[in-house]
C-alpha cells in the first residue's frame, strides 16, 4: 500500500481507518483528531472554550492520535458530553457529571478534567458514591419510598464526606453504605409486594424477610433501626441474628504449599508461559513479599528503586525498601520500564506502578484479581492469606536460592 502525505502537517504514512478525506486531501490521524476535538470543544463562538484549553491541548498532542479518535468518535457519549460542557449547557462541575446516564464515560472524563486541573481534586470514592446514590434514588418508586431512603442515605453521605476530609476513602468504606441502601431498597419493594408499608410493618414481616433470603439481608438492620428512630417504622421492631437463613455452600478452600509456590514462581520466570509482564510482576510481589492486591495496586513507580545493580521495593513504608532478589529483579525492572501504552486514556505519565485505564488512577484491585484468576489460580481472600503466611515463613532471598538449587 503506497504511503500518503498529509496536506496539513506533511506527515507520511500508510492509509488506514483514521486517515480522513477532506477538501484539501486525505489528512492524517493527528490532524483528524485536532480537527475533531476543536469542533467538539467549540464554545459557540468558533473558539475552543477557554476553560477546556488544557484538555484540548492534551488530547491533540497525545502520543497515539488513533487511540484518541477511538475514544472521541467510538464512544457515543463523550463528544456530546464535552460539547455540553464547552457551550455551558452543562456547568463545568463534579455535580454535572454525577447524574450522567453513562457513569463510566463521565467518570473517565472527570479523571481527565481533574488531571489537567480543570476541576478541583476530589475523593474519587466519595464522588463515585454520590453519583451512584443519585442514580439509585432516581430508580426508586413510589416517591414515598424514595424520600425515605433519601433521608436514610443522607447520614451515610455526611459521614463519608466528613471522613474524606481526614483521609482518603477506600472501597471498603463505600461498600457498606451501598449495601445497606440497596438492602433498604429491596426490603421496601418486598414490603409493597406483601401489601405492607413501613408504617404497617410487623415483626413477622422482618422475620420472614430474613428467613427466606441470603445472609446479605442482614444489611437491612441499619435501615430498620434508623427507621424506628425516624418514626417511619414501629419502634419495637428488630432484625434477628439467629434465624435459619438460606446459605449457599462454599467450595472447600484449596491449599498452596511450598512446592506449588516454587512451581508458580518458575512459571513466572519462564518467558514461554502465557503470563503477560504486568501479571508476572504482580504475582511476584504478592508471593515474595506477602502483599495483598489492594497494596500492590496502590504502589507508585517511586516505590520501586532501580539502579545498575539491584532493585528495591517499598512495600511496607516507613520501613526501608526491601531488596528484590535475582532472578525476580529483572521482571520488576522490565515492568517498570514498560508499563504498557500510556496515551491520554491509559494514564500517560502515570505515577502508578500498575496504571489503570482511567487517567491518574491505578488499576483497581478487583480488576487485577479477576485478571489473575484467568490463569487458573484462585486469588481469593483466603488464598491470599495462605500466600501471606507462606511468604512470611520463607524470606524472598531463601526462595531465590531454593529456585536456583532446583534448577541445578
Amino acid at each position: 500500500m503506497p504511503e500518503l502525505t498529509c496536506p496539513r502537517c506533511r506527515h507520511q504514512g500508510q492509509q488506514h481507518r483514521w486517515w480522513a478525506h477532506r477538501h484539501d486531501g486525505v489528512i492524517c490521524p493527528r490532524c483528524h483528531l485536532t480537527e475533531r476535538i476543536t469542533e467538539v470543544l467549540d464554545d459557540g463562538t468558533g473558539q475552543v472554550s477557554p476553560a477546556l484549553l488544557p484538555l484540548h491541548e492534551a488530547i491533540r498532542t497525545q502520543p497515539r492520535p488513533d487511540a484518541g479518535l477511538v475514544w472521541l468518535v467510538g464512544n457515543r457519549h463523550i463528544a456530546p458530553l464535552l460539547a455540553d460542557l464547552a457551550t455551558g449547557r452543562l456547568p463545568l462541575s463534579h455535580e454535572s457529571l454525577n447524574g450522567h446516564p453513562s457513569p463510566q464515560s463521565a467518570a473517565h472524563l472527570r479523571d481527565l478534567l481533574v488531571q489537567h486541573k480543570i476541576l478541583e481534586q476530589c475523593d474519587r470514592y466519595l464522588v463515585q458514591f454520590e453519583a451512584w446514590l443519585s442514580r439509585t434514588l432516581a430508580s426508586i418508586e413510589p416517591a414515598e419510598d424514595r424520600q425515605l431512603i433519601s433521608r436514610f442515605a443522607t447520614g451515610h453521605s455526611l459521614r463519608l464526606r466528613e471522613r474524606a476530609t481526614r483521609e482518603p476513602l477506600t472501597p471498603g468504606l463505600v461498600d457498606r453504605p451501598q449495601h445497606e441502601i440497596n438492602s433498604a431498597k429491596a426490603f421496601l419493594a418486598w414490603l409493597r409486594d406483601h401489601d405492607a408499608t413501613p408504617a404497617t410493618c410487623a415483626q413477622a414481616h422482618i422475620d420472614t424477610w430474613i428467613a427466606t433470603g441470603s445472609t446479605s439481608r442482614q444489611g437491612t438492620r441499619a435501615f430498620i433501626t434508623w427507621g424506628a428512630g425516624d418514626r417511619a417504622f414501629p419502634h419495637h421492631l428488630s432484625v434477628p441474628y439467629n434465624l435459619q437463613v438460606t446459605r449457599r455452600r462454599k467450595p472447600a478452600r484449596g491449599t498452596f504449599n511450598h512446592e506449588q509456590r516454587l512451581r508458580l514462581l518458575r512459571d513466572l520466570l519462564d518467558p514461554a508461559t502465557d503470563y503477560i509482564l504486568r501479571d508476572r510482576a504482580a504475582f511476584i510481589i504478592l508471593i515474595l513479599f506477602a502483599q495483598p492486591l489492594a497494596h500492590i495496586t496502590a504502589l507508585s513507580i517511586d516505590d520501586l528503586a532501580l539502579d545498575n545493580h539491584e532493585v528495591r521495593i517499598s512495600v511496607d513504608r516507613p520501613h526501608e525498601p526491601r531488596l528484590v532478589p535475582d532472578p525476580f529483579a529483572p521482571v520488576l525492572r522490565d515492568h517498570a520500564l514498560n508499563r504498557g501504552p500510556r496515551n491520554i486514556e491509559a494514564n500517560r505519565s502515570s505515577p502508578w506502578l500498575f496504571p489503570g485505564n482511567r487517567p491518574g488512577q491505578h488499576i483497581h484491585a478487583k480488576h487485577l484479581k479477576n485478571h489473575l484468576s484467568r490463569y487458573g489460580i484462585e486469588v481469593t481472600r483466603t488464598h491470599l492469606a495462605v500466600l501471606r503466611t507462606l511468604a512470611q515463613e520463607m524470606p524472598p532471598a531463601a526462595t531465590a536460592l531454593s529456585l536456583a538449587s532446583d534448577s541445578r
